[in-house]
Order: C-alpha cells, then sequence, then structure tokens
C-alpha cells in the first residue's frame, strides 16, 4: 500500500486540544483520520455527528443530544452499503416461508446426491 501525507489547517489551540484527547482515548491523530476516512469509504457517508458539527459552523455536538438521533442511518443501509462496497450482490428482500426453504434445502441435497 503507497501511502500519502495529507497537510491540513486548523486553530493552534483546537489541534492541541484534539491531540490532547485522542491521546487520552489512547489513540494518534493519524489513527483517527484514517479510521474516519474508512468510515467515509464503506458507509458512504459521514457520521451523523460530523455532518451537524459542519453544519453548525464548527460547534461541536452536544453530548446531552439524543443518541437515537446519532443514528440517522439504518441498519440496514450499513449492510447494503457494505454489500455495494465489496460488489456483493445483496440477498433477496423478499423473505421465504420455512416449507418453501425447507424444500429448497431438500432439492439441493438431492441434487448433491445425484438423484434430482
Amino acid at each position: 500500500m503507497a501511502a500519502t501525507q495529507m497537510n491540513i489547517r486548523m486553530d493552534a489551540a483546537l489541534k492541541e486540544s484534539g491531540n490532547a484527547a485522542l491521546a487520552r482515548l489512547g489513540y494518534t491523530p493519524s489513527q483517527a483520520v484514517r479510521a474516519l476516512w474508512e468510515v467515509i469509504t464503506v458507509q458512504g457517508a459521514l457520521p451523523p455527528a460530523l455532518v451537524r458539527a459542519l453544519n453548525s459552523n464548527g460547534d461541536m455536538p452536544s453530548r446531552q443530544e439524543d443518541p437515537t438521533e446519532m443514528e440517522s442511518t439504518s441498519g440496514a443501509e450499513i449492510v447494503s452499503s457494505f454489500y455495494r462496497h465489496l460488489g456483493i450482490d445483496e440477498p433477496s428482500s423478499t423473505p421465504v416461508d420455512y416449507a418453501e426453504l425447507r424444500e429448497m434445502a431438500a432439492d439441493e441435497q438431492l441434487a448433491s446426491w445425484g438423484l434430482s
């Protein structure tokens, strides 16, 4: 993997406080940026808390916000974006009832025995 370097401009006080917060959490700034890029790549979107921070002129979101609002992306959409990212066809969204599933399994087993 070829590495590349990113340079950004930010307030010196913000850099220092951010570095200190990351250090308390056990991460480096590089690890945090790489993780953010991976999340954006897989989900195809910014995390909701970052979107709110960007849309509020840099004010960080309050910790008293409702945690359910933080999850604006449904679990199904996360799974779908994962499938798209890997180039895997999504499973059918049409539910298969038990009898049909059992019949499909029996047909598959018979075919493996050469009896279909």
